[in-house]
C-alpha cells in the first residue's frame, strides 16, 4: 500500500437507516421502506481484515435511529470490544424515549458496555416530530446539573442543537432552535451547538445570502478532520448495505464484495476517479469533472462541501454509467423524478 492505516482512529457505524423523522437538514434521502439493520458479522470481519494495521479506539453509532435496533447495536459493541475497542458514542433523535424507565434501563446497559457519550438531537428540525419530553428523559438519566458541571465540561449525556448556517444567523429555523435550547437550559441541562453541513437535504435549504464563498480550494481533510485524507485516513463510515464511505456518498467500496483491507489497498494505490479528483483538487476537481459534462455551477457556495455535493448530484444523475458506482449509497443523493414529480430511480 502507498498509505497507512496507522492514523485510522475512529469508525462511524450506521446501525439502520430507519427513521421516523424527515429533517430538512439530513445527510440522507429516504428511498425505500426496507431498513434492515447492519449485520454485526460485517463489522467483525471488517475489523479482523485490518487487524494490526489500525489504531481504532472509538466507534460512533448513528443512523437512521440506532435505538430502533437496540439489540443489534449492543451486539456490534460486543464485536468491537473483541478487537480492543473500548470507547463508544451514540447519536439519537430520542423518538423511542417516551418512557423514562425504559430509557434508564437501556442507557444503563449501554454504559455498562462502555458507551461513554450519548448525544440526543434537540432543535427545530427534530422537534417537528419528537416531543421535547423525550429529549429530557434521556438527559435526566445521567447528565449532571449544568450549574455544577459547566466548569468541568464533563458531559457524557447531552443534547445537540443544529443551527442553519451559523448559530447567530437570524432565520426561522434558528429562532425555533434557540427557543428549544432555552427550555433545555431552564431544565438544568447543557446543549452543544453545531451547524448543518451543506450535505444532502441541507443543500436545498441553505439560504442564498450564505452562499458567498468563491475560492473553495480547501481539501476535505483541511477542514473536516480525517475525511478522505489520502495517505493517512483518520475516520471511515460503514452503513447497513456494506458501503464504506470516506464521506457521505463518497464510497470507497462495499464489504459484501471485498474485505476492508482490499478496499483500503485500492484507496491508497488506485483510487476511483471521484476520490482521485478530491485528493488532487478537492471540490474544485469535482466541479471540473461536472462542468466538462454540462454542469453549470453557481457563482458562489456556502463552502467546499456545498460545491462538492452539487457536482456529485449532477454527475450521479447525468453521468451514472461513468460515475454511478462510485457515488453511493443512493440514499445520499436526491431521488430523480419525472415531469410529474414521481420518483424514477
Amino acid at each position: 500500500m502507498n498509505g497507512s492505516l496507522s492514523n485510522l482512529k475512529s469508525v462511524v457505524i450506521l446501525v439502520t437507516m430507519d427513521c421516523d423523522c424527515s429533517c430538512d437538514h439530513c445527510f440522507y434521502f429516504q428511498r425505500n421502506p426496507n431498513h434492515a439493520p447492519i449485520d454485526p458479522d460485517l463489522i467483525d470481519c471488517a475489523l479482523e481484515s485490518i487487524s494490526g494495521q489500525h489504531n481504532i479506539s472509538t466507534v460512533h453509532f448513528a443512523g437512521g435511529e440506532p435505538f430502533y435496533h437496540y439489540d443489534v447495536m449492543v451486539e456490534c459493541i460486543k464485536r468491537c470490544k473483541k478487537h480492543g475497542i473500548d470507547y463508544f458514542s451514540i447519536s439519537t433523535n430520542g423518538a423511542w424515549a417516551d418512557d423514562f424507565e425504559v430509557v434508564r434501563q437501556k442507557l444503563d446497559r449501554l454504559r455498562e458496555l462502555g458507551v461513554n457519550s450519548i448525544g440526543v438531537s434537540a432543535d427545530s428540525f427534530h422537534q417537528k416530530t419528537i416531543p421535547l419530553e423525550n429529549v429530557l428523559n434521556i438527559l435526566k438519566t445521567e447528565t449532571p446539573n449544568i450549574e455544577r458541571s459547566m466548569g468541568e465540561m464533563s458531559f457524557s449525556t447531552y443534547a445537540i442543537a443544529t443551527y442553519l448556517g451559523y448559530q447567530s444567523y437570524d432565520c426561522q429555523f434558528n429562532r425555533q432552535t434557540q427557543d428549544i435550547v432555552q427550555k433545555i437550559y431552564d431544565s438544568g441541562y447543557y446543549v452543544f451547538p453545531t451547524t448543518a453541513g451543506a450535505h444532502g437535504r441541507a443543500n436545498f435549504i441553505m439560504p442564498e445570502e450564505l452562499r458567498v464563498n468563491k475560492r473553495l480550494d480547501r481539501k476535505c481533510w483541511e477542514f473536516n478532520i480525517g475525511v478522505l485524507r489520502p495517505k493517512f485516513p483518520e475516520s471511515v463510515l460503514i452503513d447497513p448495505q456494506g458501503f464504506v464511505d470516506g464521506c457521505f456518498g463518497v464510497s470507497l467500496g462495499n464489504l459484501y464484495k471485498e474485505s476492508m483491507s482490499e478496499i483500503f489497498t485500492r484507496y491508497f494505490s488506485d483510487p476511483n476517479p471521484i476520490i482521485r479528483s478530491l485528493h488532487e483538487k478537492g471540490a474544485l476537481g469535482l466541479k471540473e469533472l461536472a462542468v466538462e459534462r454540462g454542469f453549470e455551477p453557481d457563482t458562489a457556495y456556502y463552502d467546499e462541501c456545498h460545491l462538492c455535493h452539487a457536482a456529485r448530484d449532477y454527475l450521479r444523475e447525468h453521468c451514472s454509467c461513468e460515475f454511478g458506482e462510485y457515488l453511493a449509497p443512493d440514499t445520499c443523493y436526491p431521488p430523480v423524478t419525472d415531469h410529474t414529480g414521481h420518483q424514477v430511480k
